[in-house]
C-alpha cells in the first residue's frame, strides 16, 4: 500500500468515525427526548383528569344540562360536549358551605367558588405552574402544561422529519460504504450493487398528538373579569328555579354535616 493510499484510508476511517458519532448521537438524543416527552405527556394527562373532576363539581352546582349551556354562553365560552355533574356529596367535599343572608347570596358564593377553582385548574393545565418538591417540602418545582407540550411535539416532529431525510439510515450507510471503494468493488464482483436499502424499521414515526388522548379546554376568563356576570346569572337562576337551588344547598348542607 502506498503512502497516499494509507493516508486515504486513515482519512476515510476518520470520516466514518465522525459520521457514525453524528448519526448515532443524534438518534440517541432524539430517543432520550422522546422518552422525556412521553413522561411529561403522562403527567399532563393526570392534570387533565384533575381538571375534569373540578369541572364536574362546577357542573353539579349548575343543576342540569340546560343551565350549564346557559352559563357557558354567558361567560363567552363553548359548553363542553360531554358533561358529568359531580354528585352532591362530592360537591360538599370540595367546596366550603356558603354563608349569606339571602338565597341569591349563598348560591352566588357557591358558584363563584366552583368557577374559581375550575379556572385555576384549567390555567395550570394549559400553562403549567408549580408543585411541591417531594424531596424538599419548602421548595416548588416548575412544570409545563398542555400548550408547551403541543409546541414540544411540533419541534420533535420537525427533528424526526429532518433525521428521516437528511440522516436516513440508508443514506448514511451508503455514504460510509462508498468511502471504501475496495469493498464496493469486491461486492460488485460477487454480484452485489454496493447499495444500501436498510431504512425499513429504522425510520422514526412522527408523534400523533391526538393519540395521546389529552383533554382540551378553552381559556377560562379570570374570575374577577366575569364575577359580575356570574352573580347576575346566579340571580336569574334563583328567581326562575328557587326550589331547585334551595334543594341543592340543603343537600350540600346534609352531605357536609
Amino acid at each position: 500500500m502506498s503512502h497516499i493510499e494509507q493516508m486515504a484510508d486513515e482519512l476515510a476511517s476518520e470520516v466514518i468515525s465522525e459520521a457514525a458519532q453524528t448519526f448515532f448521537g443524534q438518534r440517541k438524543a432524539l430517543e432520550e427526548e422522546m422518552d422525556r416527552f412521553t413522561g411529561r405527556a403522562r403527567q399532563v394527562l393526570e392534570l387533565g383528569k384533575q381538571v375534569i373532576h373540578v369541572q364536574n363539581v362546577l357542573h353539579g352546582v349548575l343543576l342540569d344540562a340546560e343551565t350549564i349551556q346557559t352559563f357557558y354562553a354567558d361567560i363567552g365560552l363553548p359548553a363542553p360536549e360531554h358533561s358529568t355533574p359531580a354528585p352532591r356529596e362530592e360537591i360538599a367535599r370540595r367546596l366550603s358551605k356558603p354563608a349569606a343572608w339571602t338565597l341569591h347570596g349563598r348560591y352566588s358564593k357557591l358558584l363563584l367558588s366552583a368557577y374559581s377553582r375550575t379556572q385555576a385548574e384549567v390555567d395550570a393545565y394549559l400553562h403549567g405552574g408549580y408543585r411541591d418538591d417531594p424531596t424538599h417540602p419548602k421548595r416548588k418545582i416548575a412544570y409545563s402544561g398542555y400548550l408547551k407540550l403541543v409546541e414540544w411535539a411540533e419541534k420533535l416532529n420537525q427533528t424526526i422529519t429532518r433525521l428521516n431525510t437528511e440522516q436516513a439510515p440508508g443514506e448514511v450507510l451508503g455514504f460510509v460504504k462508498r468511502l471504501d471503494p475496495r469493498s464496493c468493488e469486491m461486492e460488485k464482483a460477487a454480484g452485489g450493487a454496493c447499495e444500501i436499502g436498510r431504512d425499513r424499521g429504522m425510520l422514526y414515526t412522527c408523534i400523533d398528538f391526538a393519540s395521546l388522548c389529552l383533554p382540551v379546554f378553552p381559556e377560562y376568563p379570570a374570575p374577577a373579569s366575569v364575577e359580575k356576570t356570574i352573580r347576575q346569572f346566579a340571580k336569574r337562576i334563583c328567581a326562575r328555579r328557587e326550589p331547585d337551588v334551595r334543594k341543592l344547598l340543603r343537600d350540600l348542607g346534609k352531605a357536609g354535616a
